[in-house]
């Protein structure tokens, strides 16, 4: 519907952002009356998780909104990189959302376009939604059986063309819980319109069918959001809000965070002059772990006696066919029986930062033998990141070798990370491949990273959360990483 500048205003000297409707919608007086109209009303909108309108201006051929300037990245970005989130982020993220939304709703305003691109991720650590001030127009605009709007998240009323209201956002605010936690929206076809109706005959596969480690309770409030009834979904924004953090207190967090890549393709952000997009051919989504609960239970039995044969196998030859004996072991090592490889040096690795920095300059303490030094990285409003992916660093080999193991020290309790492995240093995340293994709340200390004897010459430590400790005054998170050493296999 729009482009979207940065642009500076120069009265209050201040950067804005400006977005300016295409031409062709610009010339329909009806439409313009309807923009001018939710404008004014999603101006009167106060909260710190909605983007603020300042103004609207007009010309012979222009019709534009001014709003607030937001630094950041959109949660579409974000998922087209990380693909889902942990249960954890995803319910920060909605939470934030929702709580703007019962304000919009109590404000009289349905925004009636709720989407991954219209949620924006500030480097200030807030999240906000945009496009208030157009979305209740332009979805009221239709012709020849059109209905605008964005088919993977419409509510089935708005398919159905009938009257919407604050439980239609509640609907696609689910829809997009939903992607965030399973990596794939609920339904999909061939052609939006396909897609928008699937909804009316079809019921999405439960979360938990499609990706593992999405809690039951967090399930049942994603699918009660989603109701295809809007009597029999949550009342409000407000009560979407409660009932998920209630599930979140009620779950502990999933496990570590998986990642894969998607395409380059993404809403419209409010910091680059580009068109406002929203592609309904997405890159295809990781695979579906569509087995119910009991389906889980007979192969995880079969593993459970596997491994207990292995085991009695084990004992039986250490003690050489007399009196069972089991050495001592280390629980978290992982493998890392072997020489020590010889590490060149250390580099953080921020791809996704304004300076790519990161603390660089700390980043030899993570080789130098000594505990007491470390490299830590910036400092960030939450310990999820919310920003951007991730922060890294890696480590380079004087040579390719296979590896058993990765060991990091780190004071730094209950943080995440996923570890790569490559042939040497990259530029970008996705040139890094598939993430080899990763944990999540690790506690402060030694931890061994299995790498089961994967070659390369570089080691990604790529981290995802913080974890528990913010680390000065300021109140903000880092996490730290103390020392590194390599096993060889």
């Amino acid at each position: 519907m729009a482009q979207v500048w940065e642009a500076t205003d120069e009265v209050l000297a201040r950067r804005v952002a400006v977005k300016m409707l295409h031409p062709h919608l610009a010339v329909d007086e009806s439409f313009l009356e309807r923009f001018r109209r939710e404008a004014v009303a999603a101006a009167r909108l106060s909260h710190p998780s909605i983007v603020s309108i300042y103004d609207t201006c007009a010309t012979e051929d222009c019709e534009a909104i001014v709003m607030e300037l937001v630094q950041g990245t959109t949660l579409r970005d974000l998922l087209d990189e990380r693909k889902w989130l942990e249960p954890a982020q995803a319910i920060s993220i909605v939470s934030q959302v929702a709580d703007a939304l019962e304000a919009a709703h109590r404000g009289g305003v349905v925004h009636r376009d709720v989407k991954p691109g219209n949620i924006l991720l500030s480097n200030d650590g807030r999240v906000l939604v945009a496009d208030f001030g157009i979305a209740k127009a332009g979805s009221d605009l239709t012709a020849t059986n059109t209905t605008l709007g964005t088919a993977k998240y419409l509510a089935p009323e708005q398919v159905e063309g009938n009257a919407v209201d604050a439980r239609s956002d509640v609907y696609a605010l689910g829809v997009v819980l939903y992607e965030t936690l399973c990596g794939r929206p609920p339904f999909a076809a061939d052609t939006e319109a396909a897609t928008a109706l699937a909804r009316l005959h079809q019921d999405p596969m439960r979360p938990r069918n499609v990706r593992a480690g999405v809690p039951k309770a967090v399930e049942d409030v994603v699918l009660r959001a989603m109701a295809r009834d809007p009597a029999h979904r949550y009342g409000s924004a407000g009560e979407f809000r409660a009932a998920l953090l209630a599930a979140d207190r009620d779950n502990a967090p999933a496990g570590p965070l998986t990642f894969t890549h998607a395409s380059d393709a993404s809403d419209a952000t409010v910091a680059t002059p580009r068109v406002d997009t929203d592609p309904t051919a997405a890159a295809s989504p990781p695979p579906a772990f569509v087995r119910t609960e009991r389906g889980w239970l007979v192969p995880t039995l079969v593993i459970v006696l596997v491994a207990a044969a292995l085991i009695v196998a084990g004992v039986l030859v250490a003690g050489g066919g007399g009196l069972p004996h089991i050495g001592s072991s280390n629980n978290n090592a992982g493998g890392a029986n072997g020489t020590a490889a010889t590490i060149t040096k250390a580099v953080a690795f921020d791809p996704f930062g304004d300076d790519h920095a990161e603390n660089n300059d700390q980043a030899p303490n993570a080789t130098d033998g000594d505990p007491a030094t470390y490299w830590q990285t910036q400092g960030y409003n939450d310990a999820a990141i919310k920003t951007k992916p991730g922060v890294g660093l890696y480590v380079t080999l004087s040579n390719g070798t296979a590896m058993s193991a990765l060991k990091v020290n780190s004071p730094t309790s209950g943080w995440s990370a996923e570890i790569y492995v490559s042939d040497g240093p990259k530029d970008d995340l996705t040139s890094w491949g598939a993430p080899v293994t990763g944990k999540s709340d690790i506690p402060a200390g030694t931890t061994s990273f299995d790498l089961g004897g994967k070659k390369g010459g570089a080691v990604l430590i790529w981290i995802t959360n913080l974890g528990n400790d913010p680390g000065d005054d300021s109140g903000r998170f880092h996490a730290r990483i103390a020392e590194v050493s390599i096993v060889q296999h």
